[in-house]
């Protein structure tokens, strides 16, 4: 009898040390667990704050958070970008954010035009310059995040899934498809925004499947931002992810660079990092009633105008994850601007009642709301939308406990 229980002794403490050394299912060692081993088989008690083997998702029970479009629809000189961006006022902004009550915010790195409000020396090589021409010198990203998370809100980052399109220069420089005309490159005195409507045959680099090439140096640029800011970064908003970078999907594992090895780069500084696409506004694409546009997929990019669909008859049903229900896995999430446009106007289109109604009911059915809202350079919002937002926010353990309450 002696000898067995002592044989069971030695098993549990071997089985104990065992699982202690092996990694947990998602590459991670198990040092957030404590091993308890006795006579009985070795069990395992989690310890104050560690992940469990499901990783909630965070998203999910947000509520609500603020999209802010900075400095991207303005034609800056390098001189002018660096001007606005110095000009920032982080502490101030983040105070707006918090006094909301906002979970998240999703920020622009830069869009189009090609300028970043943050430097990057795989960007800067790729087209020749020195930070502070196509990048600001001003870490702004860096700033946002570390005061964000002081103040424990999560920020995701705006960027484009394809080159800036603005530039024919940028788009070559990345080795993007560049624009084409009946299928043969257009040529630098093209409109690179131009439309078939405008320009026959004509079709955009988003419109073409992206270049092996491009894939690996976009990597690299997203990349470097990706391992600086770690998990400051809680998310990535990629636009321009057309149906035909998703058709290119399966054929482009083929190659060495392909949209798989960007998204490891994407994810190299936080592998839990949320990742949305956008296609355009329509359901089918912002709420991915079809499935994914990228398998990375985990929350829906949510673009629309409004909290109604939008119909040739005009207003139809109202978007919520019941009407318009998202894969499985992946978050539902409404994205449209609060005021007067996607980064502008100085009012609230919608009132306080309103808006508490619309997030609530989503949140009830298990999505998120984010509101994009205008900000001046110096990171000011206007007082009108602040205020508005400000009484939804008093509201916010409602607007994010799962259930109905208006």
């Amino acid at each position: 009898m002696k000898v067995v229980e002592s044989s069971a002794l030695m098993a549990g403490v071997l089985l104990g040390v065992i699982a202690s050394t092996v990694p947990a299912a998602d590459g991670s060692p198990a040092g957030d667990c404590l091993v308890v081993s006795d006579a009985r088989p070795a069990t395992r008690t989690r310890l104050s704050g560690a992940v469990p083997d499901e990783k909630p998702r965070w998203l999910r029970n947000s509520g609500y958070g603020l999209m802010f479009h900075y400095e991207v629809f303005s034609r800056h000189t390098p001189v002018s970008y660096n001007k606005a961006v110095d000009s920032f006022q982080v502490v101030r902004f983040a105070d707006a954010v918090e006094s909301t009550n906002a979970s998240y915010v999703i920020f622009t790195v830069g869009q189009h035009w090609g300028k970043y409000c943050a430097p990057n020396t795989a960007y800067e090589r790729l087209l020749g310059v020195e930070p502070g021409i196509w990048t600001s010198k001003r870490d702004l990203i860096m700033e946002i995040g570390r005061e964000l998370k002081r103040r424990d809100i999560r920020l995701i980052l705006y960027m484009t899934a394809r080159a800036p399109m603005r530039h024919y220069k940028i788009i070559k420089a990345m080795g993007d498809a560049l624009p084409t005309i009946n299928g043969k490159p257009a040529g630098p005195g093209v409109n690179t925004m131009s439309h078939p409507r405008k320009v026959k045959g004509f079709r955009r680099s988003e419109n073409q499947a992206p270049p092996p090439e491009f894939l690996r140096n976009w990597g690299a640029v997203c990349g470097e931002w990706s391992r600086r800011y770690g998990r400051l970064v809680s998310g990535w908003w990629f636009d321009g992810y057309k149906t035909e970078m998703k058709d290119a999907y399966l054929p482009l594992k083929q190659q060495k660079h392909n949209i798989d090895t960007w998204i490891t780069a994407v994810r190299s500084g936080n592998p839990d990092a949320e990742l949305a696409f956008n296609a355009g506004a329509h359901p089918i694409l912002s709420l991915c009633t079809r499935g994914r546009l990228c398998p990375h997929q985990t929350f829906t990019a949510g673009e629309n105008r409004d909290f109604y669909q939008r119909t040739k008859k005009g207003r139809g049903k109202l978007l919520t994850p019941r009407n318009f229900p998202a894969p499985d896995g992946v978050v539902w999430h409404l994205l449209l601007p609060v005021s007067k446009g996607w980064g502008a106007g100085v009012k609230s289109r919608f009132d306080v009642k309103t808006l508490k109604d619309r997030i609530d009911r989503i949140d009830s059915e298990g999505g998120v709301v984010t509101l994009d809202v205008p900000v001046a350079p110096d990171g000011a919002v206007p007082r009108d939308v602040l205020g508005v937002l400000e009484a939804v926010g008093r509201d916010i353990e409602k607007l994010k406990d799962g259930s109905r309450s208006y």
